[in-house]
């Protein structure tokens, strides 16, 4: 009763994210997931992912480390997970929405220096008062400087909808031993028949899971 390492499960978002702030995730699962023997169910269609996220792209980076923490069936079976979250390709982490704030990091500096700019014309028309308007296009620099440093490190921010199909890969075996027993269940037409015959005939019976 395995779900074993490097399984790749699919699922849909039911939250949107922001690299802006730390924050949590969920998904939903696309369809039942297999034991490693491909013949029991474990976790059903319809189970719900949770995750988190620490925020804070990387400048150059293009994508969001998620770890995906806990899964709950529609049965009320809760596991929990570790495991990475992939895109649909496999990928570590997800891709988005970036959003570089450029004006955020650059406007004030290019208002600045237009204003600078405007300045220096100024101060080549009026000699008569060269003195007040070097003073003044000084300032602007000194000012547009100061902006640049506040704003500079400002992080990129990744948006991403929800509605995308993401993956959870799976990072560990996740036994459900503890939680589910196996029993052997025969038809009715397979009862009647080793009654009437006194013995087993047909192919072994197929396994079902339930809940101790």
């Amino acid at each position: 009763l395995l779900v074993t390492q490097g399984t790749a499960i699919p699922c849909i978002l039911e939250t949107a994210m922001s690299s802006d702030v730390p924050g949590f995730v969920s998904c939903i699962v696309l369809r039942d997931v297999l034991s490693d023997s491909g013949h029991v169910v474990l976790m059903e269609k319809g189970t719900q992912i949770v995750g988190e996220y620490r925020g804070q792209v990387r400048k150059g980076s293009k994508r969001m480390f998620v770890l995906w923490t806990r899964a709950k069936t529609p049965t009320g079976v809760i596991v929990a997970l570790a495991s990475p979250a992939t895109d649909a390709l496999g990928r570590a982490g997800f891709d988005g929405e970036i959003d570089t704030h450029f004006w955020e990091r650059f406007g004030a500096a290019l208002l600045l220096s237009i204003v600078s700019d405007a300045a220096a014309i100024g101060r080549q028309q009026l000699e008569d008062t060269d003195i007040e308007i070097r003073n003044t296009s000084g300032a602007a620099n000194t000012a547009a400087g100061i902006a640049v440093e506040r704003s500079i490190d400002i992080p990129p921010t990744l948006n991403k909808n929800q509605g995308e199909r993401v993956n959870i890969f799976v990072a560990r075996d996740l036994d459900f031993s503890s939680v589910y027993d196996l029993k052997r269940i025969e038809s009715r037409s397979r009862i009647l028949d080793r009654t009437v015959q006194g013995t087993e005939i047909g192919v072994a019976p197929p396994s079902r899971v339930t809940k101790p």
